[in-house]
């Protein structure tokens, strides 16, 4: 092969050099057509991802629940977590709601993501301590108020593995919410082991200062006995303790099941507006065991000034303190302190559960009560023996073994404020027991409940007992609604008690026996008087309750519509105007025509003057007793003119049918059946 020249060489060269050129312009032309191409792709994706969002929301449209705005579900989602009890079941170590929210939809998670008060109630119910769940709550739960709910699954007392672990998981979540306390608005703690309880009692008091939003408080051991044994629960005090009158308290509810009250320091019960208290009778002997007695709870109330609304379930302190003044039948040289009565003046409201008659008047005359406008009480059976004197309740003083020896009775209370009266009871005799040291002169609204075990169908009767045998003075002119509920009430009770309650408006009947009396006394006419024609003679007006206006009557079997129609229609056919005329002008004469005997007046009185001799007749007044209440006498006016029934309801009554209940309305009643 000849030698080519330089030349040629460099020819060559340009050659070559211009092809590579030309095959890089190309090469870039192609990398512009990927690129191209690369961002068509993207768009074609993007917009098939977008016809396919579109596609999703318009089928998520078809579903009711995906309507509503993202605020309304959010409230929802709140609601829903604050509501829901399914965990207690389970066992979780955390709160299941917000966790089964977050997993239903992409949209859904990202609102429980963005709401930090739906991962703000922190609920621990295992004994097994786990770190995960109770971080990753607080963390979602931003700066909102916390909620701390504490309640393992309950165990025997003599379980000392499960003790240990339940102590240990208290001991690390406190550690866990140290840094957090100052947000935390409700403590809920339910533990078995009193030393799991008396870690938290010491956490309360020695982060008093930061508990700053602590609003609800309730501790409570879920057993009935518990054993304070190597614990200073029983021996700490706190009522006389540190008091920080500069810290300010916002605690308005605390609840205690079987813990001392005395370990609750008194600067927070400065504030405390609801007080919850539960101490059961104990059932065993097992010692140590904490006893309420009075001067404990007379001490702790003192401390609560602001207190509106007490509740004591199953709770009788031990009397081991005296009043100040002893009643008859006291001797003042007893064993015992003595107390003064205690004001509670903001009290409007008082509800005690499982009350032995002996104890409630007894329990009452230790409290002032000037507000009080509410009092719901559930009268148990007595027992028929107390074997351990720490049992003992009420007015037992000179045997303290014996359950019948009891004081005399010593004094009467009235309640000058209540206006709404709620007493359940087992027996008639229970009921006769604890109220007639009482009295009730404002009181409004009155009912009165059989609370015992009654299996279904049962045919047994609960008798009531007559009113003037539970109340020492029965007379209730202020009363406008009036409940009995599943008891008997005997043939000619129903009039001497509707008599005494001439302002009734409302009267409710439930499961009761013996309606058909209470019927026919509503329908009684006050007298006969003749018709516009006076041809013939017809009932006028009524002899009780002249301003009823509705009755009720739920699963009451035993009464026949025509005692129902006969009230009704007795109220709806008032007298004439002309003898309603006649009565303001002559009183005595109308009613002598309509009662059909002649009534002679009363000489009216005349009062001593100051020189001696006799003044002019008194003036009228309303008639009243010492404690001032007034007369129950019905005015003819009223009993002649009677309001007409507003109302009938009619709830499982199978006697009554439909048909019948609506003849009702000719009256001009509204008539509810079901």
């Amino acid at each position: 092969m000849p030698k080519k020249s330089s030349v040629a060489i460099d020819h060559e060269i340009e050659v070559l050099q211009a092809q590579i050129a030309i095959l890089q312009r190309r090469e870039a032309d192609f990398v512009h057509i990927l690129e191209d191409m690369a961002r068509l792709r993207d768009s074609v994706m993007a917009e098939q991802v977008a016809l396919a969002s579109q596609i999703t929301e318009l089928e998520n449209q078809r579903h009711p629940i995906n309507w509503l705005p993202s605020e309304l579900l959010i409230q929802i989602f709140v609601a829903v977590t604050e509501d829901n009890d399914s965990d207690i079941s389970a066992a979780l170590a955390y709160n299941s709601s917000p966790v089964i929210i977050s997993h239903v939809c992409k949209k859904w998670r990202n609102l429980a993501f963005a709401t930090s008060t739906l991962w703000s109630h922190i609920s621990y119910r295992s004994r097994t301590w786990c770190t995960s769940p109770v971080c990753a709550f607080i963390n979602r739960s931003g700066s909102s108020l916390l909620d701390l709910t504490f309640s393992p699954p309950p165990y025997h007392i003599n379980n000392h593995d499960a003790a240990e672990d339940e102590e240990l998981a208290c001991k690390f979540l406190l550690y866990t919410l140290g840094s957090h306390l100052s947000r935390v608005r409700s403590i809920t703690f339910e533990c078995t082991s009193p030393a799991s309880m008396q870690l938290v009692v010491e956490a309360l008091i020695e982060n008093l200062h930061d508990l700053k939003s602590l609003r609800s408080l309730a501790l409570s051991f879920p057993s009935l006995t518990p054993c304070f044994s190597g614990t200073t629960l029983l021996t700490l005090d706190e009522l006389d303790g540190q008091n920080l009158p500069d810290t300010p308290s916002i605690l308005t509810y605390l609840r205690l099941r079987q813990l001392p009250p005395r370990v609750i320091s008194s600067s927070l019960l400065r504030s405390v507006k609801t007080l919850e208290l539960s101490f059961p009778l104990r059932r065993s002997h097992r010692a140590p065991q904490y006893i309420l007695r009075m001067s404990h709870m007379h001490r702790f109330l003192s401390f609560a000034p602001e207190l509106q609304e007490l509740v004591l379930l199953e709770t009788t302190p031990l009397r081991d303190v005296v009043l100040e003044e002893p009643s008859e039948g006291q001797t003042t040289d007893n064993p015992f302190a003595v107390v003064a009565p205690l004001e509670l003046p903001k009290l409007r409201s008082l509800t005690w559960k499982f009350a032995y008659p002996r104890d409630v008047y007894t329990f009452m005359s230790f409290f002032s009560m000037p507000a009080l406008e509410r009092w719901e009480i559930l009268i148990a059976n007595s027992p028929t023996k107390r074997n351990d004197v720490g049992t003992l309740r009420g007015n037992h003083w000179h045997e303290p073994d014996s359950f019948i020896q009891a004081e005399p009775l010593g004094g009467v209370l009235s309640m000058i404020t209540l206006k709404e009266l709620c007493v359940s009871c087992q027996d008639g005799d229970s009921l006769i027991s604890s109220l007639r040291q009482f009295f009730f002169p404002v009181l409004e609204q009155l009912e009165f409940a059989y609370a015992g075990k009654c299996p279904p169908n049962c045919d047994h009767k609960h008798p009531l007992p007559r009113l003037d045998y539970v109340f020492r003075d029965p007379r209730l002119p202020h009363l406008t609604h009036f409940t009995l509920s599943h008891l008997d009430v005997f043939a000619g009770h129903g009039k001497l008690m509707l008599g005494y309650m001439p302002g009734l408006v409302s009267l409710t009947l439930i499961s009761c026996t013996g309606v058909d009396g209470v019927l026919e006394t509503l329908a009684e006419a006050y007298g006969l008087a003749m018709d516009a024609e006076r041809k013939a003679t017809r009932g006028c007006g009524v002899r009780v309750c002249p301003k009823l206006e509705r009755i009720t009557l739920w699963g009451c079997s035993d009464f026949k519509f025509k005692s129902l129609f006969a009230a009704v229609f007795a109220r709806a056919q008032p007298a004439g105007s002309s003898m309603l005329m006649k009565a303001q002008k002559d009183e005595p004469s109308v009613v002598s025509t309509i009662l059909g005997r002649k009534i002679r007046p009363l000489k009216k009185p005349r009062v001593a003057s100051p020189q001696g001799g006799l003044s002019s007749p008194a003036k009228p007044h309303t008639t009243q007793n010492s404690h001032g209440t007034a007369s129950t006498l019905i005015p003819i006016e009223e009993a002649l003119r009677p309001v007409h029934i507003a109302c009938v309801h009619v709830d499982d009554c199978p006697q009554i049918t439909e048909d019948e209940a609506l003849l009702l309305e000719e009256f001009g009643t509204v008539v509810v059946y079901r």
